[in-house]
């Protein structure tokens, strides 16, 4: 069976070069975020605000840094469940990666969000919002090749079952024991 390539790629290279993609991006926006999201005086300002829509957007800014960091290292943890996965030719690994992915995009556009105030440059608020729509169109790319690959793991061990299923009955037709003194005798010769 001849495997189809998109970009060059087939469905499983597009799927391991996904999970290569989301370390590494998840890495740079680490180290890049890093300094926009750290805000000082959280405990001031939490004590003095009174309405609740504004103090859990206030809890989101002071805790961003928190929330991203933890959110990067288990979209890490998922994307080596997602190279195990490819590797091992399971198919729900491949899906629990794009549930996440899809979720911790969406966080990372509510933290964006709110933190992207007045306070810093014009020209760092729109190099943010770059790497973060670049990153999003990226894993968007990716994605195709992730949901192609776990659909044809999925196909293929529905057809797995099946045809395990059909070679049991066709054994009984009296091929097993020729096959089988071919082994016993090699193995006598081997062991000799």
């Amino acid at each position: 069976m001849k495997q189809q390539h998109w970009c060059g790629m087939t469905a499983k290279m597009g799927s391991l070069l996904s999970g290569v993609f989301t370390i590494t991006a998840v890495d740079l926006y680490l180290i890049f975020e890093q300094k926009y999201l750290r805000r000082n005086n959280c405990t001031e300002q939490m004590s003095q605000i009174k309405n609740t829509s504004i103090l859990i957007k206030v809890f989101i800014i002071c805790w961003s840094l928190t929330i991203v960091f933890l959110l990067s290292f288990i979209t890490i943890l998922v994307s080596c469940l997602l190279l195990y996965s490819v590797y091992a030719h399971m198919h729900r690994g491949l899906l629990i990666y794009i549930v996440w992915i899809f979720f911790y995009e969406t966080v990372n556009i509510v933290v964006q969000c709110l933190t992207n105030d007045n306070s810093s440059a014009a020209e760092v608020r729109v190099m943010r919002w770059f790497g973060l729509v670049s990153r999003i169109c990226m894993h968007s790319f990716w994605m195709f090749f992730v949901i192609t690959y776990a659909y044809m793991i999925y196909k293929n061990k529905s057809q797995g079952n099946i045809i395990s299923y059909n070679r049991r009955i066709s054994t009984s037709n009296g091929d097993f024991l020729p096959r089988k003194s071919k082994i016993i005798n090699f193995s006598r010769r081997y062991s000799e």
